[in-house]
C-alpha cells in the first residue's frame, strides 16, 4: 500500500470495516483525492509537460509513472495531496454530522 493510501486508510479508520469493504472504500477515497489533485495540478503544467502527461495517460503507463511525473513537474505536489486529503476529510466529517442530526 503506498503512503497516500495508507494515510487515507488510517485517517478514515478503514480497519474498522470488513476487509473487502475497506478495500472498496479505500479505492473510492483514493480516486476522489486523485481527481481533486489533478484538477489543481494540471493547470500548473507547461504545454510541453501537459503533452507528456497526455502521452503517459494515453499509453496507460501506470499510476507509479504518472505519480513520479507529477511529483517532478508540479511545485508542491505532495502539499496539494495533503491539502486535498484534508478537504475530503472535512467534507466527510460534515456529512456525517449532518446525517446524525
Amino acid at each position: 500500500m503506498n503512503s497516500i493510501k495508507k494515510d487515507l486508510f488510517d485517517l478514515f479508520e478503514l480497519d474498522k470495516l470488513p476487509p473487502e469493504k475497506a478495500v472498496e472504500m479505500l479505492d473510492r477515497l483514493a480516486n476522489l483525492v486523485f481527481q481533486a489533485v489533478l484538477v489543481r495540478s494540471l493547470p500548473l503544467l507547461s504545454e510541453e509537460d501537459l503533452t507528456e502527461y497526455e502521452r503517459i495517460v494515453a499509453e496507460s503507463e501506470g499510476g507509479d509513472v504518472l505519480f513520479k511525473f507529477l511529483t517532478e513537474k508540479v511545485p508542491e505536489f505532495n502539499k496539494i495531496i495533503t491539502e486535498e486529503i484534508g478537504v475530503l476529510r472535512r467534507e466527510a466529517t460534515s456529512k456525517i454530522e449532518e446525517s446524525s442530526k
